[in-house]
Parts: structure tokens; C-alpha cells; sequence
């Protein structure tokens, strides 16, 4: 077992991806190398990378030694703003201080309320493909599909005006990106903050069926689990993450499809069939969370034959763990029929992604509706043009162009 690893330099993190359908080739060099290693992120500090599939899964699982909170000494954030903006955030606690407050949101995210939306995102679905339709060639699909789509959605699982969606879109993208000035970031987090603020007490007066008025007279004045301040803090944190991750993963889903034709073909022989596994194989293949889980060490623990200390940064890798020879039959290949389910694409353990159930009808739903509608659908660029999001909290494309 070793101690640490002075004689290896330490690369800059985020790690450069030579192939933007790949994983940063220093992350794969380190997972066949099969132990942790050090990156230099930011600040100067330089956490543990951590890359094997199996590593990850006892790092993410083994919260009495690995924290979530980012507010404790060593975290590696991922800049000074990340304490102030996220510090208070129940999904950046451990034990006590993030079950309880899960437990209140999960109602609105389980496998069967998501499964009700179907109806409402295939309408959805095909009113953004009828004005596809009508606009001028090429069309960009981000804009125009991959983030309405999701931004119409957890607008409506809220209970926040459409008309909102631009403010929303335009505050979360800020609090993604990695080399935003921390300023912007605090401003971006007060406005998304004002406006939940606003729609919550609102909602009082006004009760409606979207979780924003849930969270503000039952958990609030019901039942006073949760302060007003936690409950605009949660709405925040859904609409966060509940949009910007899933636009990124249609975007980059209708990319592999339109690479792949021959996948695109068996998923479109049977989309109530192949949808539900095209979506699993999606986000392994791209595994477009890049930059995070992150945690620190709060007891000394050997990962990899590597002593790991307390007070010590981890990252984990999650698109060089999705490929993990070890756990993938040709893990580098798109496979739409693949049946294992071991991907660790929504994070593992209890901290894993709150909304994946609702983000994976979206995935099901868009995907085959948009090729089964404009099956000619094609890129308006050369491929090598495509500009993709590698300095962000996730992967995704900046842009789309597509015609048809």
C-alpha cells in the first residue's frame, strides 16, 4: 500500500478529452493503471482522481468516511462560490441532514409519478417537433428541442410559469460552469433564488399541484419540517438539476444516434422495447456528469492500494469508470441491446441522482419521437465543427445544428 505519489506530476483537472466521444485519455491511463492519482484542480490543491468502476462504488457507498459536504476542510470544490452557493444544500450533507430532506422530495420523483408524465412529455414532445418543423434550416436542436423539452418539464413538476423558462435556463447554465467568475456565480444563485422566492409565496394564496406549493404548505406551514428559506433552496436545487443534465444527455443522445444509424434503425424496430435500454446505454456511453461526485475523506481508508488520508480531496471519473473493461463487454461501443445495468451514470449509493426516474421518460420519449417524426433528420455541419461543454460540471454540446 502506498502512501502517496510524490514523483508523479500531478495534471491539470479537468482533464483534456483528445475525442469528445471518449473519456479524457489521462483518466483511462489512470484507471488501467488501477490505482488512484493525484490532479491539480483550481486552488492548487491536488485531490485523488478516482477512475475504476469498483473504486468509485466504495468511495460513493462508505459515506461514514467519505463526506458529500462541501463545506468541510479539504472538499475539493469546484471554486470559491461552491461552499456559499451549494454549502447548504441537503444533497451536499451526509446522515442526518440529507435523508430526512430527500425523503420529502422523493414523493414527487418516484419511478411511478415520473411514469404519469409519459402522456404530457409525448404531448410536449410533438408540439416542440411541430414548430421544428416550421423553422428555417438548419435548426438548433439544443436550443430548440434538447433543453425545451426538460426546461418545459420540471417547469411544470414545479408549478413555475413557461414563461419563466428563459430566467431559469440562463441562471442554472451560469451555476454549471467552471470558470465562471465566483461574483457571477453568487448572482446567478440570488436571482434563481428571488425568483423561486417570489413563485413560493405566491403559492400560498394560490395552491396548485406543482411541488413548489407542496414543499411550501405542507412542509413549511403543515408541518414545519422545512424553513421557507430550505423549501426556495430545494426548489433551486430541482430546477438546477433537474434540466440542464437532462439537455445535455438528449442532445448528445441525438448525436449518437445520427453517428450510429444502426442503432438509430433498432431503436426505432421497437421503441416501447429498446427506449428503456437506449437510455441505460446512453448514459454509460457518455456518462456526461465529467467533473463530479466529489468528496473528502473524514477517516483514513485504502482505495486502489493507495492510503488515502482524512482531509484529503477525492474526485470521481465517472466516463472513464462507465467504460471499465473490467465490468463492460466492449465497453467502448455503443450497444443499445446491452442489458447489464451497472452503469454509475446517475452516481451511486444514497446520494444518487433524485430525478433519474423522471429524466429517463424524458430520454425514452424524445428520442424515438424525434427520429420516427423527421427520419431524415442529419447534421448541418461537419462533425469536427461541433463545439461541446469541456469545462462545465456536465458534458454536453454547445450546439446542434441539424436539418432534414
Amino acid at each position: 500500500m502506498t502512501t502517496a505519489q510524490e514523483h508523479v506530476s500531478a495534471p491539470d483537472f479537468p482533464l483534456h478529452r483528445g475525442c469528445p466521444f471518449a473519456p479524457p485519455e489521462k483518466a483511462v491511463e489512470f484507471r488501467d493503471s488501477g490505482a488512484p492519482h493525484r490532479v491539480q484542480i483550481w486552488n492548487g490543491s491536488t485531490p485523488w482522481l478516482i477512475t475504476r468502476h469498483d473504486q468509485i462504488r466504495q468511495v460513493l457507498s462508505a459515506t461514514d468516511r467519505f463526506a458529500a459536504d462541501v463545506t468541510l476542510p479539504g472538499f475539493p470544490n469546484t471554486s470559491d462560490a461552491q461552499p456559499f452557493v451549494e454549502g447548504g444544500i441537503f444533497f451536499r450533507k451526509d446522515g442526518d441532514e440529507h435523508l430526512p430532506v430527500r425523503r420529502i422530495l422523493n414523493p414527487d420523483f418516484t419511478a411511478k409519478r415520473s411514469e404519469a408524465l409519459r402522456p404530457r412529455m409525448a404531448e410536449l414532445t410533438d408540439k416542440l417537433i411541430d414548430d421544428l418543423l416550421t423553422m428555417p434550416r438548419p435548426v438548433d436542436l439544443i436550443e430548440h428541442f434538447a433543453l425545451a423539452l426538460p426546461t418545459v418539464v420540471i417547469c411544470e413538476v414545479l408549478g413555475v410559469p413557461y414563461e419563466e423558462r428563459h430566467a431559469v435556463h440562463e441562471s442554472s447554465k451560469k451555476l454549471v460552469q467552471l470558470e465562471l467568475p465566483q461574483e457571477e456565480k453568487h448572482a446567478a444563485h440570488e436571482a434563481m433564488f428571488a425568483t423561486i422566492g417570489e413563485h413560493m409565496q405566491r403559492k400560498r394564496s394560490e395552491p396548485d399541484n406543482g411541488l413548489l406549493s407542496r414543499l411550501v404548505n405542507t412542509h413549511v406551514d403543515e408541518r414545519g419540517e422545512l424553513t421557507f428559506q430550505e423549501a426556495v433552496g430545494l426548489g433551486v436545487l430541482v430546477i438546477g438539476a433537474g434540466h440542464e443534465t437532462t439537455a445535455n444527455m438528449i442532445g448528445l443522445g441525438i448525436l449518437a444516434l445520427i453517428r450510429e444509424p444502426g442503432q438509430r434503425e433498432i431503436l426505432l424496430s421497437d421503441p416501447a422495447k429498446y427506449a428503456p435500454s437506449c437510455v441505460e446505454e446512453m448514459m454509460r456511453y457518455w456518462s456526461m456528469v465529467q467533473t463530479e461526485p466529489r468528496r473528502v475523506c473524514v477517516q483514513d481508508t485504502e482505495v486502489g492500494g493507495v492510503l488515502i488520508r482524512a482531509g484529503e480531496g477525492i474526485i470521481c471519473n465517472l466516463p472513464a469508470a462507465n467504460r471499465d473493461p473490467e465490468v463492460f463487454i466492449e465497453a467502448e461501443q455503443l450497444d443499445i441491446t446491452r442489458v447489464e445495468r451497472k452503469h454509475i451514470g446517475f452516481g451511486f449509493g444514497v446520494h444518487q441522482c433524485l430525478g433519474q426516474n423522471l429524466s429517463r421518460v424524458e430520454m425514452q420519449v424524445a428520442w424515438p419521437r424525434l427520429f420516427q417524426r423527421i427520419p431524415d433528420l442529419r447534421l448541418a455541419v461537419e462533425e469536427s465543427e461541433l463545439r461541446f461543454h469541456n469545462k462545465a460540471l456536465t458534458y454536453g454540446l454547445e450546439e446542434l445544428p441539424v436539418t432534414w
